[in-house]
């Protein structure tokens, strides 16, 4: 049994070289590859196609907590070619080409982060006896919703936007929550069902990898779970991501795929790290203060001067994303804070966005774009934005100062001089930051795009140099140079 435990685990192990796709050099770098690792500046457009009550609640008019009930509900009291038509329409309306032209234009975005429901995927025609959604198929073949999936993409390319595929709700759900999509008793059941988890890799994930992901190069990724309910022991948590990951890799070597956090960050870098899986994937974090009862208990004041500690992701062994924050605190804490509201909201909101941008490499996504009702407050992107709580993102070249590089470099030697630094090879710490710079103009070259997922870039960028030049035990040397290159010349400031 130990035997053959073993053998699971080092079918999953593979070398760093090994695990790192082929990538192009700096000069050579494509669109696609830039989509799918600059820092990201996104958008959720919730309640788009996984339906939340509280966005867009005319679609729960006929009763219903979760998108299931509500369109069983609707169907029931007028008919199923209505409920289809329903929600083509809401498919067809939520984004109009205006929107489009403020999401890149004013905003700035990199990219938009969509949410979709197992029961959506090639119109429903994965569905089947045992999953919940099985009783709606004929709606949502007739709905398309695919169809508008696909739309929407080709929309987003057309401005040069990037769209993370969120595989938000799988069939028994990853969590007990109502946008999980399924009637489960508040229970996730997804990773316990071995039905389900064959299903969904071995079907229902290469036929987003083929139908979609490889043939549109601004598709930046596939998030092949979301919010996945705390385990403190997640071992079927890790069956279904490491299989997953197999399946996407069978068919598309350099798709970065996404991965929940679980609500402990860390414990997803230790396994990738362990696995040799951490150049495939990116580990979402999610970041809310208005909802535990510790973050009720404080002001607003003392959460934002707390996010530093609070948002401290392990960047070295992974690369992160916040996939989904806001700037919404709850009614407690706002009972306890003395300064102004809208002062503290844009505080808290800017505040945010500069964590992410140490902590988080593939960068942020606000939730969320658009309500049915006003704009959303502090859930609503566009009200944020305009107010100044989440910034724009900046459209500048970066500041390369080649004297700035020749300091840098002199104060690397001068700090090891007296420390054996003569025996070192500084030329290797010049030639990452060097490397780094490249790539940074590479990027920029794109919409002013940053170098994005850099524990993935950095390792791709180490492989590739030693071959060139050899492997040293002062490597360590170039990979100071490649970070510092990153820390003085990527960010937008």
């Amino acid at each position: 049994m130990f035997d053959k435990l073993k053998q699971k685990v080092q079918e999953l192990k593979i070398s760093n070289d090994a695990s790192l796709p082929v990538f192009p050099e700096a000069g050579k770098i494509t669109k696609r590859d830039i989509y799918q690792n600059r820092y990201n500046f996104g958008v959720n457009f919730g309640s788009l196609f996984v339906l939340e009550k509280y966005i867009y609640d005319s679609l729960f008019s006929a009763g219903g907590e979760n998108e299931h009930d509500a369109i069983v509900a609707y169907a029931k009291k007028t008919s199923v070619n209505d409920a289809a038509k329903k929600l083509e329409e809401h498919y067809t309306n939520y984004i109009s080409d205006d929107d489009w032209r403020w999401l890149k234009d004013e905003a700035g975005i990199t990219a938009i982060r969509l949410p979709v429901g197992y029961w959506h995927i090639g119109n429903g025609q994965f569905l089947e006896k045992g999953m919940c959604f099985e009783d709606l198929q004929k709606v949502y073949e007739s709905a398309k919703p695919w169809d508008h999936i696909k739309r929407i993409v080709a929309d987003a390319k057309k401005n040069e936007i990037g769209v993370l595929f969120d595989l938000h709700a799988l069939p028994g759900g990853a969590n007990g929550d109502a946008h999980s999509g399924e009637t489960n008793g508040g229970k996730a059941k997804f990773f316990q069902n071995g039905k389900a988890v064959k299903k969904v890799v071995e079907e229902m994930l290469p036929f987003v990898v083929n139908d979609l992901c490889q043939q549109n190069e601004n598709v930046i990724g596939l998030q092949i779970v979301n919010e996945a309910a705390f385990n403190n022991s997640p071992s079927a948590e890790r069956n279904y991501y490491a299989k997953a990951i197999r399946s996407i890799r069978k068919l598309d070597s350099t798709l970065p795929i996404v991965i929940s956090d679980g609500w402990w960050p860390d414990q997803w870098a230790d396994w990738l790290e362990n696995v040799k899986l951490s150049n495939d994937v990116v580990i979402d974090s999610h970041t809310y203060r208005c909802f535990s009862d510790e973050d009720k208990s404080k002001s607003a004041r003392q959460l934002t001067d707390e996010l530093h500690e609070t948002v401290n992701f392990a960047k070295d062994k992974a690369d992160y994303v916040v996939g989904e924050f806001s700037c919404v605190l709850d009614g407690s804490t706002w009972d306890k804070t003395k300064e102004p509201r809208d002062e503290c909201v844009a505080s808290y909101g800017q505040k945010q966005t500069q964590v992410f941008q140490d902590n988080a490499s593939w960068g942020w996504f606000f939730w969320t774009y658009k309500f049915e009702h006003g704009d959303g407050g502090e859930w609503g992107f566009v009200p944020m934005v305009n107010r100044g709580c989440i910034p724009k993102r900046p459209r500048t070249d970066p500041h390369i100062d080649d004297n700035r590089v020749k300091d840098i470099v002199a104060e690397h030697v001068n700090y090891w001089k007296d420390k054996g630094g003569d025996k070192f090879e500084h030329w290797r710490y010049e030639d990452g930051i060097k490397n780094a710079i490249d790539d940074i103009k590479a990027f920029n070259a794109f919409e002013h795009s940053r170098v994005g997922r850099r524990h993935f870039m950095k390792n791709v960028r180490r492989h590739q140099y030693t071959k060139d030049k050899g492997d040293s035990e002062y490597m360590w040397e170039w990979e100071q140079g490649y970070d510092k290159g990153l820390d003085e010349f990527n960010r937008y400031k």
